[in-house]
């Protein structure tokens, strides 16, 4: 068996041509773990994979529709190759090690495909600042709020630098389904704030980039969208789904009111359905302190939010 494969694999493959062209987008279970990949026009390939923090692969089809890439990790790099099967459901490949003359397998399979889950990961830095405070997590509370609803699938996780944020964006861009992202943090119009300092725009961007399975963004900061990050991350890409929003808060937010306001928002689109632009509406239709003017007990919470699809 060994024996024949390595003779199909000598074979010399068949030219594709542009309308036949592999495609090798998507989410795959590999022999390394999950592989998210994203093939642009012309037959640019990268991806994402993490074995012991964020890896990538680059690399583009030649014209008989293998994928010729070089990866790099944090303590290796190499190169390799994926041929896609005729179903174009998995590939198999090759890989070796950078200074290696010693190839070995690369084989995955298509996951996730159709799949119902709503995700809801938050991103979140620790509140407190020493042994005097009480620790307590934002997203922890949602988690247990959404343990009740099913289908719903809650991750949280702490950040406290741009890599923490970076490789846990990477594995987001790699689950099943769709993806509400919160980020959890004290901020301003220049950043989210975490133990490290602040995480800038590009920072953001690139952390960003992989995640192509988003419904929304939602920034639980106080003063995020008073400056261009929020905008500058809505039209940093075309193909953000229908209903896709940036959100967040132009003021200092009272913690109770960002509570009451996001659980409604985060269970208008995980349990009742809603698109996150159509909850974003109801929000602020609903509270009457949601928006640029006081309510009758709570400040301001100045919640915005910028949906790419209709220019807002």
């Amino acid at each position: 068996m060994r024996f024949a494969r390595l003779a199909l694999l000598c074979l010399a493959p068949a030219a594709f041509s542009a309308e036949s062209a592999p495609d090798f987008t998507g989410l795959w279970e590999t022999t390394y773990g999950s592989l998210n990949l994203v093939q642009e026009v012309g037959g640019t390939v990268q991806g994402y994979y993490t074995m012991g923090g964020l890896c990538t692969v680059r690399g583009r089809t030649n014209p008989e529709g293998r994928l010729v890439f070089e990866y790099e990790e944090p303590s290796a790099r190499g190169e390799g190759w994926f041929e896609l099967s005729p179903d174009g459901n998995s590939f198999s490949g090759m890989w070796r090690a950078e200074g290696s003359s010693s190839w070995s397998s690369w084989e995955g399979f298509r996951s996730g495909s159709g799949s119902s889950t709503k995700w809801l990961v938050v991103l979140e830095a620790e509140w407190q600042s020493g042994l005097d405070e009480q620790e307590y997590s934002f997203g922890e509370m949602l988690e247990a709020w959404f343990s009740r609803v099913e289908g719903v699938e809650v991750r949280q996780r702490f950040i406290h630098d741009s890599s923490d944020l970076e490789l846990f964006c990477a594995e987001t861009a790699m689950l099943p389904g769709t993806v509400c992202l919160l980020v959890s943090s004290h901020a301003s119009s220049e950043g989210v704030a975490v133990a490290e300092g602040t995480i800038g725009r590009q920072e953001l961007l690139d952390a960003l980039e992989p995640c192509r399975n988003l419904a929304m963004i939602h920034f639980s900061s106080c003063l995020m969208m008073a400056g261009d990050i929020p905008r500058t991350i809505a039209s940093s890409r075309r193909d953000w789904p229908e209903g896709f929003v940036v959100s967040g808060y132009r003021n200092s937010v009272d913690w109770a009111a960002s509570g009451i306001l996001e659980i409604l928002y985060l269970d208008l689109i995980l349990e009742k359905g809603l698109t996150p632009l159509e909850a974003c509406e109801a929000v602020t239709g609903s509270m009457d302190f949601a928006g640029a003017r006081a309510g009758c007990c709570l400040e301001a919470a100045g919640f915005e939010w910028i949906a790419p699809r209709d220019g807002r």
